[in-house]
């Protein structure tokens, strides 16, 4: 790590000249949170050793090149790969939580320079690319340093769960074996000890974390990487079955064009209406997209869940 920011000094010193912004040893201090003499023996090493042809300007108490062709001794960043570090800085640090994404934000700052050194236009890294979340549930930073330190550490876990079904808290001891984001908010899966099975439990709903004794037992990826991606959703069951739907001419021309699922098969009927095939294991995710479409869509297999799905709609009419 300390080369890899002794090189980002390099970058970022050498990217400010470039602009004519006059960089001192003071300036490069605060930039990367060094003391003024390791910022100015920087400056000399960068003057010295890779012969960059620095001259101090006392008027305006910074640098310049005095030949402005000179290049730093290093491969310049594919317009692909900045593009590929730039969404990604921006994804993590907006999904992070808490003490993380202030970390995050630090390290985004320094690789900042980097970026705009090679950057092949004038768009701010900051303000080229956003993302938004929708039902994001907010995590208590302390929750997600204890989770992810317990996953990294491979130390047992013990929390109180409020259960959605139950509205009832309970207290949990798992094998923490993986975190995924998914639309914005985290989900630990893990061994529940309670269970005796895998388990998806949402951050969020986790209080009172506390890291326990260490295990020594790194179950096998393939039991819990069908529970996560088999099926269409974050919600899993054992029982998998596929959901056959039928969308109107009309919404078929959006639809068509979403993957909800990597294992969906579809068929355009002649009509221009679409047939879709999702394999599923657990009904409430599922039931939540199908009433999205309203109308414009009819559930054709399962017959239990077309039949629940009836009895929903019946109950929403009740209500107006």
């Amino acid at each position: 790590m300390g080369d890899q920011l002794f090189f980002e000094r390099f970058v970022w010193f050498d990217n400010e000249v470039r602009k004519q912004r006059y960089p001192n040893a003071a300036k490069l201090a605060e930039q990367f949170e060094i003391n003024a003499k390791t910022a100015q023996r920087s400056i000399e090493y960068f003057r010295e050793r890779l012969i960059a042809p620095l001259e101090y300007d006392f008027f305006k108490k910074g640098y310049y090149y005095t030949d402005p062709d000179f290049k730093l001794p290093i491969s310049r960043i594919s317009e692909e790969e900045l593009l590929a570090l730039l969404i990604s800085r921006k994804l993590i640090t907006e999904a992070s939580a808490g003490s993380l994404g202030d970390e995050l934000g630090k390290v985004s700052r320094r690789l900042g320079s980097l970026l705009a050194a090679n950057l092949p236009g004038r768009a701010h890294p900051e303000q080229a690319f956003s993302f938004r979340w929708k039902n994001l549930n907010p995590i208590d930073p302390q929750i997600f340093k204890t989770v992810t330190a317990a996953l990294l550490h491979g130390r047992l876990l013990s929390f109180s769960y409020c259960s959605p079904a139950s509205g009832s808290n309970g207290l949990r001891t798992v094998e923490p074996h993986h975190m995924v984001n998914y639309m914005g908010n985290w989900h630990l899966i893990a061994y529940c000890h309670l269970r005796r099975d895998w388990r998806d439990f949402l951050l969020s709903r986790m209080t009172g974390s506390q890291l326990v004794a260490a295990f020594f037992q790194i179950r096998p990826k393939d039991e819990w990487q069908p529970f996560l991606q088999d099926t269409f959703g974050i919600y899993q069951s054992r029982e998998r079955f596929n959901v056959v739907l039928r969308f109107t001419p009309e919404r078929s021309r959006w639809v068509k064009e979403e993957m909800w699922h990597e294992g969906q098969q579809e068929q355009l009927a002649a009509d221009g209406s679409l047939i879709r095939t999702i394999p599923a294991s657990h009904e409430a995710e599922i039931m939540m997209e199908i009433l999205r479409h309203g109308s414009q869509v009819e559930v054709l297999e399962p017959e239990w869940l077309r039949e629940k799905l009836a009895m929903e709609l019946r109950a929403a009419v009740r209500l107006y």
